[in-house]
């Protein structure tokens, strides 16, 4: 039996989750459910819930400085100290950074730090795709971002789309990572009729309409505001709309929910805002789309498949890896293609009920928890002894 590490994650947590955060946050309680020690690394005003705080999980927060000649808080600083500490303190085998900006930034100089001191720490770093397909092009940011990942001991990429992207950026950093999908708790992403009523019920929504689900940080590349298209082309009967059921917050929400009201299509929209428990909106929808500019993986995707819903996505980056086209759902390349795939969708009830289930298939094999937890926990083990 292989002995239990002493595991540090630095991350976004709560109230700061997004899919990375959740992707991270999930990690952490399987790796504490596997035995492991586990402590998390965020931000002031984090919390665990009680669930976690029972497992064991500790919780460490930086402090604000609010130093009156900085111009913004220096938390790759204070974060590099806080796992510095840490090291000596609990004997870290492993500090994983998720982004090379911030978080990777502190972990190589925690590293540096203690390797001062004579220990060892070792630093994965995990791309979940802002750090190559955005920040990764920008000349302020590039440089550093590739020294991160070379001075770390390990990296792991969301999708292969994303580690060809960044070893094509990036020559120094070629074949030091590996491609590690995110994941779907199939015991909890499952569908469910009672959720599926009490949802549409709440949200009013009428018998018989087909509801498209989007969860997104409605940030500019999302391209969430294509989903208005679908219900500017819809020419069907009053009953037979399509809905719109928009999880999440972000700065095009405010945008987007004008430019309905606006077209008097605020009835077919319902922005619910951001929910730790998107289950039963997931299952209270009949098709879940994800119309990214950019995409390094495309959890809503996975979460979708898991609970038996068809799904469409935009044909770029990570999403082709999770959506087999016209097995499990449909890729599209351009906005017209999305209200065709929709309505075939919405018209063809059997061929829904066939993308669901294939996704299903798809989300407990390909993207189990044990399969891509297992992943990692061999890497983590591979580091310690030197490999």
């Amino acid at each position: 039996m292989k002995s239990s590490l002493d595991l540090a994650y630095l991350l976004y947590c709560r109230p700061h989750l997004g899919g990375s955060g959740v992707m991270s946050l999930e990690l952490a309680k399987q790796m504490r459910r596997k035995g492991h020690n586990v402590t998390l690394i965020s931000y002031p005003g984090t919390f665990l819930s009680s669930e976690e705080q029972e497992m064991g999980i500790n919780l460490v927060q930086t402090q604000a400085i609010n130093y009156p000649c900085f111009k913004s808080e220096p938390f790759s600083e204070t974060f590099a100290s806080v796992i510095a500490n840490l090291g000596e303190e609990k004997n870290l085998n492993i500090i994983h950074a998720n982004y090379a900006i911030t978080h990777g930034l502190a972990a190589t100089t925690a590293k540096r730090i203690l390797e001062r001191k004579g220990k060892d720490l070792k630093v994965l770093v995990t791309s979940h795709g802002s750090d190559i397909h955005t920040n990764g092009h920008h000349h302020l940011l590039a440089p550093t971002i590739e020294q991160i990942l070379w001075e770390s001991d390990a990296i792991s990429f969301v999708s292969e789309s994303l580690q060809t992207e960044a070893e094509e950026l990036f020559p120094s950093i070629k074949n030091k990572g590996e491609a590690i999908y995110n994941f779907v708790d199939t015991d909890r992403f499952r569908f469910s009729e009672d959720e599926r009523r009490s949802i549409r019920s709440a949200e009013k929504i009428p018998d018989g309409a087909t509801v498209i689900y989007h969860a997104s940080n409605f940030r500019e590349l999302k391209n969430a505001q294509d989903l208005i298209s679908i219900a500017i082309n819809d020419k069907e009967e009053e009953d037979a709309r399509f809905y719109f059921l928009m999880v999440g917050d972000g700065p095009e929400k405010t945008i987007m929910e004008d430019k309905v009201r606006s077209l008097g299509l605020e009835k077919y929209f319902h922005f619910v805002g951001k929910k730790e428990n998107v289950v039963p909106y997931i299952n209270a929808s009949d098709i879940v789309v994800l119309p990214s500019k950019r995409e390094s993986f495309g959890l809503v995707l996975l979460e979708g498949m898991a609970c038996g819903r068809p799904v469409i996505g935009s044909r770029v980056g990570g999403i082709p890896e999770v959506i087999q086209d016209g097995e499990n759902g449909f890729l599209f390349s351009k906005i017209d293609e999305l209200y065709v795939f929709a309505d075939q969708i919405r018209r063809n009830t059997d061929l829904g009920k066939r993308f669901g289930e294939q996704g299903k298939l798809m989300a407990s094999s390909k993207f189990s928890v044990d399969k891509v937890v297992g992943q990692y926990e061999s890497i983590y083990y591979k580091m310690v002894a030197g490999n």
